[in-house]
């Protein structure tokens, strides 16, 4: 009797114990202080588009400090990724990469390029824009974004939503992280311009040379340029080398760009200052990215919606360039009123800048009356010669505007840009020769044609508005210029 007492207690207190075990799990399924929708999950879209839109590192007239969506890119320092299946090729020094900055990589997917027919002539300013225009592309946008995150915290404060009010300050970090890194790289990228030295056996290093000289010898004899109008050859190498990328989508884009800058500013990516504080600032990111994640599933329903029109709008109009060079608003503004957007001059820094247009139409090729090849231009139109026919997308046109020398095509020939004969249908080159010979009769100026479009929109710029008693240009329809 004795040992079944002890049995009967044992069992009694084993259901005690899974009774309360029992009660427990009840308890923790039942357990929420908080609710956690998916709204947090919109934070992740667009993130290749502002990768590719912030990540070209151009500045927005009106929308720098805005918040935008897919935070991560930042934090993760993404945007410095290098991009493949992008190829230049260096014609004037037989010289070939695939490795480009990722700057350079993202700016031109930003860009509207042709087929074929674009130009870049990227050059360094003599002179850097006015202070007053530098200090507005921080002021105006400072302002707005200050103003309407002013207006977001004091919404979130007076209605008593903490978690709003944590996601609002979890919006301004992402803000500040992002204009920092977005800031280190853009001053990376300025001082590798400022200093870089033109290569030996240029003239502008030449120039240089003199000037050291002099301080020792003021009787040193300054170096003379080549002459345009001589037979004799070149003394001087080119300080501006004929460049030619081929994009992922075989868009093929014709450059001029400054060789002592190629491979700092280009090719290779320009380190920041202090990688410490750059990294410190990623964690601090990431941080701050999971609380506007997490926060703002649990925010009240006002405070979702000003989050939602505070990050997709801001975020749409800069994937679209809004405010910035290259806006392609301002290009569907143009196309709405039946205007040619035209070129246009994009401000990479204080001293770099390209000037984007497309090969001039005088270079384009066509068939006259007779069934002779000819260059198409007005004159030849007047005089019943070929007529304007639709802009050429063909590569062999564009090796032909190149006007290129025999080692430039040989260069191409090794890159399997050029065709192979094969058998005896020599049409490509046929037609190549004769194309090349029309070009090579009368060579497209490129530097002038860029010097003649940099002062007509100078001049259409100049006089439009002032701002502050200074004369100041119209630019873009959404922006003011530079």
């Amino acid at each position: 009797m004795h040992m079944r007492a002890i049995l009967i207690q044992l069992r009694d207190l084993a259901d005690s114990k899974i009774a309360h075990v029992g009660c427990n799990a009840g308890g923790l399924s039942e357990w929420a202080p908080f609710e956690i929708d998916a709204l947090g999950l919109l934070t992740l879209l667009g993130a290749n588009e502002v990768d590719i839109s912030v990540g070209r590192l151009a500045p927005s007239y009106w929308l720098e400090y805005m918040p935008l969506l897919a935070g991560f890119v930042f934090a993760g320092d993404r945007f410095r990724a290098k991009q493949p299946a992008f190829t230049l090729y260096n014609v004037s020094s037989g010289i070939v990469t695939g490795n480009l900055a990722a700057w350079f990589t993202r700016w031109m997917q930003a860009q509207e390029f042709h087929v074929s027919r674009s130009l870049v002539y990227w050059e360094v300013n003599k002179s850097s824009p006015p202070q007053l225009d530098q200090w507005s592309y921080v002021l105006v946008p400072a302002s707005i974004s200050a103003t309407l995150t002013m207006f977001f915290l004091a919404m979130t404060i007076l209605s008593g939503d903490w978690y709003g009010l944590a996601n609002a300050i979890a919006i301004i970090l992402l803000i500040l992280v992002r204009s920092y890194m977005i800031h280190e790289n853009r001053n990376a990228i300025n001082r590798s311009v400022a200093a870089a030295k033109p290569l030996p056996s240029t003239y502008a290093s030449a120039l240089d040379k003199w000037e050291e000289q002099r301080k020792k010898d003021p009787k040193a004899t300054r170096p003379l340029p080549d002459s345009s109008s001589s037979s004799a050859p070149p003394r001087w190498r080119p300080e501006v080398v004929k460049i030619l990328v081929v994009m992922p989508d075989s868009r093929a884009i014709t450059m001029f760009i400054p060789e002592h800058l190629l491979r700092g500013v280009f090719v290779t990516e320009t380190p920041v200052r202090s990688p410490g504080v750059y990294r410190m600032a990623q964690w601090i990111g990431w941080v701050a990215f999971t609380v506007h994640v997490v926060t703002l599933g649990m925010a009240r329903l006002a405070t979702q919606l000003y989050v939602i029109a505070f990050t997709v709008i801001p975020t749409v109009l800069i994937c679209y360039g809004f405010g910035c060079d290259d806006s392609r608003v301002h290009k569907a503004w143009c196309w709405l009123w039946g205007q040619d957007a035209g070129p246009y001059v994009y401000q990479a820094g204080p001293q770099l800048s390209a000037t984007v247009f497309e090969w001039p139409e005088d270079v384009e090729f066509a068939t006259d009356k007779r069934g002779v090849l000819r260059r198409w231009d007005a004159l030849a139109v007047q005089k019943g010669g070929p007529g304007c026919k639709k802009r050429s997308t063909a590569r062999q046109d564009l090796y032909a505007w190149l006007n290129l020398s025999s080692e430039e095509q040989k260069s191409l020939w090794d890159w399997h840009l050029l065709p192979h004969t094969r058998g005896v249908d020599d049409s490509w080159w046929v037609a190549f020769n004769e194309k090349q010979r029309l070009i090579r009769e009368r060579p497209p100026d490129i530097r002038a044609l860029k010097d003649c479009i940099r002062r007509d929109l100078e001049a259409r710029r100049a006089g439009r508005w002032s701002f502050r008693g200074q004369p100041r240009g119209k630019g873009d329809v959404e922006k003011g210029s530079r």
